[in-house]
C-alpha cells in the first residue's frame, strides 16, 4: 500500500520540488520509502511514498521501470509506473508473463503488472485480481495510462486545466501545486444529499475523481473507459445446498489470498457476522500463526459489541486487543474529519475506523476486515425498510408475493437474530411514500430532507432550485433488476466507494496501516450476484453456509452497524430554522469546520 502522485506540464518543465512537496502530504501513506522519476523532456514527473508489504527489499522501490537490457528487445526504460494496491494474483500473471519471455529483477506484484502491461497493452487491468490504483507513462508515445480497481477499493485523483495534468491518492497532495481550486457549488449540494460528494466530483470544480472499474489514457486530452461491470444477476443454476457450499469455498479462497504478505497481518474484527467470517477464514491459513485482532467499542452501551467481538476471539484463539472510543475522544473528531478527507465527508463511523486502525497499526502493518458484506449480500436495514414500505402499499400481488412472501418468510424464518421488519418505517419517512424506483431510495437514504436543503444553503437554493438531488442514485437505477438488486447495484457503484471504502482507505492510511477486504474480491462479487435475490437478501445464503463454522451467539445475531453514537454524544439542533440531529447534524458540522479551514 502506498501513494502515488504525478505531474504533465506542456507549458514548462517539471520541477523537483513540486513532487517533493506531493510526495511529502502523502508520507502517511508509504513511510517506508519514497523515489521520483523525471522524463527525459521534463514534461512529467512522478512521486512515490512507499508501505513496504510485498518485497521488503529495494528491488521493489518505486517508480519503477521496465529496465535497460541490451538482450531483452521489451525492456529499454521506455515505461515507469506508480502503483499503489496489493495484486493478489500475480504469482500466477508472472508465470504467465516468464513464459513468455519478460524477465523480473524483483518478486513485487507492481513489476508483474509494468510487464502485464508490455504484454498486454491496456488489456492488463482486466486480468488483475485486487485493489489498485497505478499510473504507467509511456516516453515512447507521450502516454500516461491509469486506471482504479473493480470496486474502488484504492483512490485516484486528477486535475486537468488545458495545460496541468496531475494526479494523486489523495486531494492535499494535488494542493501544494498552484491549481485552480474554484469550488463546484453542485458537490456541495450533493454533500447534503449523500453526506458525502459523489464521483466523479470533488469539492473543487477542476479536481476529479477516477470511477471504479475504469481506465484512463492521457496523451494532451483524458478519456475514460468502463472494464468492468456487474453484470448476470440471479442466473446461477446452483441449489441453495450448492450455493452455500459455494459461498464458504469462495470466503476461504478470497481470504486465503489476500493474506499474501512477507509482513504479519492482522484482522480488524467488529464482531458482526462478516468480519467474524473473515476471521475464521484468516485463522484456518496455515500460513497464519498467532492471528492477532483488534476491535473499538464505544462508551455508550448499545453501541459498542466488543462482547461479540471476544466470542469471536475466544473461538478462533486471535491475540485480541481492544479500545475505547469515548466522548471526550469525539471533541477532536471534527479536526480529524477534515485532514483525513480533504472535503467534507461525513460517515461518522470515521473517527472508530481511524480508532482502530491506529490500534491495529501498533502490532501490525496489514489487516484483513469484512467491508462489502452488506452491499453484495444486501444486508442493510434500509433494504428491509424498503420491503416494509412495499409490503404497506396496494402494490401488485406478484410484487408482494416476491418482496413480501418469499424474501421474507421463506429466506429470513430461520435466522432468529435478524431484524423484525414491521414498524421500521415511520413517521419520519413521509418523503418515501408516492414515490418509486430512484425517487423513492434516493429519500430513503437522504439525510437532510429536501426541504431542509434550501434552509442550510440559501445561498444556493435559487441555483438548485429545480437541480435533481438523486442524479446519483438515478444514474445506476436499473429498472431490469428486482428492487433489492438494483438497491445493490446502486449501493456497489455509488455508497460502497465513495463512502465505505472511503472512509476505510483514508483512516488507515492516516495510520500507515493496509487494509484489505476478501468480501470485495470480484469473484465473491460475480458469485454474490449470481444467486437468487432471496438468498442474497438479509445475507441468508451466507449464514447458511457458516452454519458450523460460527458460534449461534454470532449467526443468528442482529445487526448492528458499525457506527459512533453521534445521537448519544450530542444534542440536537436547529439550524436556520432547520432542526437537525444525528449525522444530518454532523453532516452540517462537518461542512462549516471544512469552510472554516479552507477559508
Amino acid at each position: 500500500m502506498c501513494g502515488i502522485c504525478g505531474l504533465y506540464q506542456s507549458d514548462h518543465s517539471v520541477d523537483h520540488a513540486s513532487l517533493q512537496a506531493m510526495n511529502h502530504r502523502q508520507r502517511h501513506r508509504g513511510p517506508d520509502d519514497e523515489g521520483y522519476y523525471l522524463s527525459p523532456d521534463h514534461q512529467l514527473g512522478f512521486g512515490f511514498r512507499r508501505l513496504a508489504i510485498i518485497d521488503l527489499s529495494p528491488n521493489g522501490h518505486q517508480p519503477m521501470t521496465n529496465e535497460a537490457c541490451a538482450e531483452c528487445s521489451r525492456s529499454n526504460e521506455s515505461l515507469w509506473i506508480v502503483f499503489n494496491g496489493e495484486v493478489y494474483n500475480y504469482p500466477d500473471l508472472r508465470r504467465e508473463l516468464v513464459n513468455a519471455g519478460h524477465e523480473f529483477r524483483s518478486t513485487s506484484d507492481t513489476e508483474t503488472v509494468l510487464h502485464g502491461y508490455e504484454e498486454w497493452g491496456v488489456e492488463v487491468v482486466k486480468r488483475l485480481s485486487g485493489m489498485f490504483a497505478f499510473a504507467i507513462w509511456n516516453q515512447n508515445n507521450h502516454t500516461l495510462f491509469m486506471a482504479r480497481d473493480r470496486l474502488g477499493i484504492k483512490p485516484l485523483h486528477y486535475y486537468w486545466d488545458g495545460k496541468k495534468f496531475a494526479f494523486a491518492s489523495e486531494i492535499k497532495a494535488l494542493l501544494t501545486l498552484n491549481l485552480n481550486t474554484d469550488l463546484d457549488h453542485s458537490a456541495i449540494w450533493d454533500y447534503f444529499t449523500y453526506l458525502y460528494i459523489p464521483t466523479p466530483k470533488t469539492i473543487y470544480k477542476h479536481i476529479r475523481k477516477l470511477p471504479p472499474a475504469h481506465y484512463a489514457i492521457f496523451s494532451g486530452d483524458i478519456k475514460i473507459h468502463e472494464y468492468w461491470d456487474v453484470k448476470n444477476w440471479g442466473t446461477s443454476p446452483l441449489s441453495k445446498g450448492d450455493a452455500a457450499d459455494a459461498v464458504r469455498d469462495q470466503l476461504f479462497k478470497s481470504t486465503a489470498s489476500h493474506l499474501i504478505a512477507d509482513v504479519p497481518v492482522g484482522v480488524l474484527l467488529s464482531g458482526g457476522l462478516d468480519s467474524s467470517a473473515v476471521t475464521a477464514a484468516a485463522s484456518s491459513q496455515s500460513s497464519i500463526i498467532n492471528l492477532q485482532s483488534f476491535s473499538i467499542g464505544f462508551d455508550v452501551e448499545e453501541h459498542s459489541e466488543l462482547e461479540y467481538a471476544q466470542i469471536v476471539a475466544d473461538t478462533f484463539h486471535t491475540k485480541h486487543r481492544t479500545r475505547i472510543v469515548s466522548r471526550q475522544d469525539f471533541s477532536s473528531a471534527l479536526d480529524q474529519m477534515i485532514d483525513l478527507y480533504d472535503e467534507p465527508f461525513a460517515d461518522g463511523s470515521g473517527l472508530p475506523t481511524l480508532a482502530v486502525s491506529r490500534l491495529a497499526a501498533e502490532h501490525v502493518k496489514v489487516v484483513v476486515a469484512g467491508d462489502g458484506g452488506d452491499e453484495t449480500l444486501a444486508g442493510y436495514i434500509r433494504y428491509l425498510k424498503w420491503v416494509e414500505m412495499a409490503q404497506r402499499e396496494s402494490g401488485t400481488p406478484s410484487f408482494r408475493n416476491l418482496l413480501y412472501e418469499k424474501i421474507l418468510l421463506k429466506t429470513l424464518a430461520p435466522f432468529t437474530g435478524v431484524p423484525k421488519v414491521l414498524g421500521l418505517i415511520s413517521a419520519g419517512d413521509i418523503d418515501l411514500r408516492g414515490k418509486r424506483g430512484a425517487d423513492r431510495y434516493g429519500a430513503l437514504i437522504d439525510p437532510v430532507k429536501a426541504f431542509q436543503k434550501p434552509k442550510l444553503l440559501p445561498d444556493l437554493a435559487r441555483e438548485f432550485k429545480d437541480y435533481d438531488d438523486y442524479w446519483y442514485v438515478r444514474k445506476f437505477w436499473r429498472d431490469d433488476l428486482d428492487e433489492i438488486s438494483a438497491m445493490q447495484y446502486v449501493d456497489l457503484k455509488t455508497y460502497l466507494p465513495d463512502d465505505i471504502l472511503t472512509k476505510v482507505d483514508r483512516a488507515s492510511m492516516a495510520a500507515s496501516l493496509e487494509v484489505r477486504v476478501p468480501l470485495l474480491d470480484h469473484a465473491w462479487v460475480e458469485l454474490a450476484a449470481s444467486l437468487p435475490t432471496e438468498w442474497r437478501f438479509q445475507k441468508s445464503i451466507f449464514r447458511q453456509a457458516l452454519i458450523g463454522l460460527l458460534p449461534e451467539s454470532i449467526l443468528n445475531r442482529s445487526k448492528k452497524g458499525f457506527s459512533a453514537p453521534l445521537l448519544n454524544w450530542q444534542e440536537a439542533q436547529t439550524i436556520n430554522g432547520a432542526r437537525l440531529g444525528g449525522s444530518a447534524l454532523w453532516a452540517w458540522q462537518v461542512y462549516e469546520a471544512w469552510k472554516i479551514k479552507h477559508a
